[in-house]
């Protein structure tokens, strides 16, 4: 056999044994969570003694968090963070004495086990006063008056963003896309809100909208949990061209 071609097989074959020993894993990220995100739980009865979150990796227990802050941005857990039998789950137990009606933001911070990378984030349920009705977590209101509004302008698009009513707790966003000629902007695959509260070490908070129409997104959520300085990142994808991306900062009081 010409030896070019007994050099090339043996290389072949030490590539392919190389390869065949690579494993391919994906980063921690949540899958489930128990409260639920924007959750509104009507009774301190019905609140779980523990906030769970099961991610798609098993987490590494002593380089991984879960934080609950309260109303007021205190600590609102026991610091007993566990791994459940699934060994994909984290847990911590709620001190339910402090626990009083508001909005609670749980902050994680996964190790995986299987690529040994870094993942955190941020989601906030809400404990109702007593007697309030728990609404649809998702209520599109195009027609709400909105008391935060800004348009900006960027690459031949113009992105109009409004928050109503603009308060600590259950807001709605919407966002509007269109070309400086008032068109739609059409090729959208996905819209994301990203929250961070960066001096109350709050987010990222993520969200996917949902579409009304072409061009047109709302969300509805609890994702500004806390007053302060708020960082809103949103992110539309586009299909064949550039995402569009605008920061936007927020006051709320």
């Amino acid at each position: 056999m010409n030896l070019t071609i007994v050099i090339f097989f043996a290389i072949f074959y030490l590539i392919g044994t190389s390869l065949s020993f690579v494993p391919v894993f994906g980063h921690a990220s949540p899958i489930t969570y128990n409260p639920k995100p924007n959750q509104i739980i009507n009774s301190k009865q019905l609140l779980p003694n523990d906030v769970t979150i099961t991610f798609t990796e098993s987490p590494e227990p002593r380089a991984s968090s879960l934080k609950v802050m309260g109303p007021n941005n205190e600590l609102i857990d026991n610091n007993d963070l566990k791994v459940l039998e699934s060994s994909k789950s984290l847990s911590i137990s709620l001190d339910k004495p402090k626990v009083i009606p508001g909005i609670y933001t749980v902050n994680w911070l996964v190790l995986s086990k299987a690529d040994g990378h870094i993942t955190k984030g941020s989601y906030a349920f809400t404990l109702a006063e007593s007697g309030q009705n728990q609404n649809q977590n998702r209520q599109p209101a195009t027609n709400a008056s909105s008391e935060y509004s800004k348009n900006i302008t960027a690459d031949n698009v113009i992105l109009n963003f409004d928050i109503s009513p603009f308060k600590v707790g259950q807001n709605t966003f919407n966002i509007q896309v269109s070309y400086v000629n008032g068109t739609a902007v059409e090729n959208i695959r996905d819209v994301f809100l990203e929250f961070n509260n960066p001096a109350k070490n709050l987010g990222p908070i993520v969200d996917v909208m949902d579409k009304i129409e072409p061009g047109k997104y709302t969300s509805t959520g609890s994702f500004l949990s806390q007053e302060g300085d708020w960082e809103i990142k949103t992110t539309a994808q586009r299909i064949g061209e550039y995402d569009i991306n605008q920061l936007i900062n927020v006051n709320v009081t």
